[in-house]
């Protein structure tokens, strides 16, 4: 009899986790050609346009931006588009595939590690995350990156788990894909520096550490040396510099905003690059101070089991380890934008996110030995993770339906130029993406993104609309393009054509702006 009651739990359990799986691909696939493909999904079209394996490999070390040093999804991609095409739905599905297989693995992590309770609330947390959900509909990186660290963290939970077999199996499956993290992406070797730090600082078992980290290290060796011989790999002045002048607090906030509720929870990017940023923030100071709110309360919980499990004598217990992750590979991602100068955001932090899904739950669960009397969970932790998750379906709406938080529309842009194209008109972008106006039809539109960077660097250029009418051949009407005119001097574009031609009309899209200049009559 109690059998019977037994299993028709476990079976009750794990119908809840198929029907939380089922949604967390409902989610991902929702839409997922909705929005056109952005400026960076454009990289990614650039980056795997080759028709050999060889050539993808030698591509990938020539790239002249940061994409050189994540080549494997680049490869991964090659082959993706060979078996399924390269229709938007196509080249995100890679990334929504393995989107939802890092939400299996990092359950079964939890289930390994923590329970039953503790895996379905992990579940539950990533099914409904806004931040995985926008980058599991991204042909980029990040969720092919979460996807390999996922299955790294798997195998390397044998370590947290006292009594384990096969542990010689995940010993060297762990270093496998640890080595394929770090050829996949640089940023890996930060949550990977992490995981190894707090492997000895938590268990303190220097034999074990060794039987782990050597194997890695020895197989990570070819990783290591094809980022340290990338063209100017060691060479400062070849490295990408986007820091854009915003304070490293600002970027700090951005993160931790970012992987708890997503970029769509509060003001949208485009918001907050105008002149009175400081209104649109206190315009949203409702949902603002609830996640200040939210975040405190789960904080001090957690600090509160922490403190529980020191005083049990509990030093070693996986939440101290999961603790320890998430501060070095946030101190070390910190330290990485501090010293090369890049603009730190949500998306090149994904390790962040997977120590602290495993983490969160723990400021609900009870551990043996801690009774209800003395130690229960509150009610108030316990209404912030449900609240969080609440809020994350928030973002996820926002990010679903509201156009201001849309990225940038190609899709748009480029069917309106096609509209617009007569015999006497000339489209120009002076910045954008050459491989994107391609992809939605446009071999028309001129390439002038040199004369462009000379605009953003507000370089004197007296010729500038000559530049036009000769680029143009001297055609009455231009369309001039910009992707992104937030880089450009308000107002510059249109004092630099006034010589020569008349602004007759304006017309913006998502992140793009398309000016109609008119040639003056003599």
């Amino acid at each position: 009899m109690m059998m019977t009651i037994k299993n028709q739990r476990w079976s009750k359990y794990y119908i809840s986790i198929l029907i939380l799986v089922f949604l967390s691909g409902l989610l991902r696939f929702f839409m997922l050609s909705n929005q056109s493909l952005w400026y960076d999904e454009g990289l990614t079209l650039t980056n795997s346009d080759v028709s050999t394996f060889q050539e993808s490999i030698s591509r990938v070390r020539n790239i002249a931006n940061s994409d050189r040093f994540q080549p494997l999804y680049f490869i991964v991609m090659f082959w993706w588009r060979q078996l399924f095409g390269e229709s938007e739905f196509a080249l995100r599905s890679l990334s929504t595939i393995l989107g939802i297989g890092s939400n299996v693995i990092l359950f079964f992590t939890a289930l390994r590690i923590y329970g039953k309770k503790h895996a379905f609330w992990t579940l539950v947390i990533l099914t409904f995350s806004s931040f995985c959900v926008n980058y599991s509909q991204e042909a980029r990186i990040y969720s092919f990156a979460m996807f390999i660290a996922s299955l790294q963290l798997y195998f390397f939970s044998k370590v947290l788990v006292k009594n384990q077999t096969h542990q010689n199996t995940s010993k060297w499956l762990f270093s496998i894909f640890t080595a394929l993290g770090i050829f996949s992406n640089i940023t890996m070797w930060l949550f990977t520096t992490a995981l190894c730090i707090s492997h000895i600082a938590i268990y303190r078992n220097f034999k074990q550490w060794l039987q782990w980290w050597l194997p890695a290290a020895f197989l990570s060796i070819p990783s290591v040396i094809y980022h340290l011989t990338l063209p100017g790999a060691t060479d400062p002045e070849t490295i990408p510099i986007n820091r854009l002048g915003l304070p490293i607090i600002q970027n700090i906030l951005f993160v931790l905003n970012g992987i708890l509720v997503g970029t769509t929870y509060g003001p949208s990017m485009e918001q907050l690059r105008g002149d009175d940023r400081v209104q649109v923030m206190l315009s949203y100071w409702p949902q603002l101070l609830l996640l200040l709110i939210v975040g405190t309360v789960i904080l001090l919980a957690l600090v509160r089991v922490l403190l529980i499990h020191k005083k049990k004598g509990r030093e070693q217990h996986p939440d101290y380890f999961f603790t320890s992750v998430f501060i070095i590979a946030f101190l070390l991602g910190l330290l990485l934008a501090i010293v090369a100068k890049t603009n730190w955001v949500p998306r090149h932090s994904y390790y962040l996110w997977l120590p602290l899904a495993i983490l969160l739950p723990s400021a609900l669960s009870q551990r043996p030995g801690m009774t209800s009397k003395r130690y229960g969970v509150s009610q108030l932790a316990q209404i912030a993770v449900i609240s969080l998750i609440v809020m994350n379906i928030y973002s996820l709406g926002n990010y679903y339906f509201n156009g201001d938080y849309q990225r940038d529309d190609y899709r748009s842009a480029v069917q309106y130029l096609i509209k617009n194209r007569s015999s006497s008109t000339q489209s120009v972008f002076l910045f954008g993406n050459p491989r994107l106006f391609e992809y939605y039809g446009d071999s028309f539109t001129l390439d002038a993104r040199n004369l462009g960077d000379r605009l953003k660097k507000e370089v004197p250029n007296e010729n500038f609309a000559e530049e036009i009418e000769k680029l143009t051949n001297n055609k009455d009407t231009v369309l001039l393009t910009i992707n992104r005119d937030y880089q450009f001097p308000k107002g510059l574009i249109e004092r630099e054509m006034s010589s020569l031609y008349k602004l007759d009309s304006q017309v913006d899209f998502a992140y793009f702006k398309i000016y109609r200049f008119v040639k003056k009559k003599n």
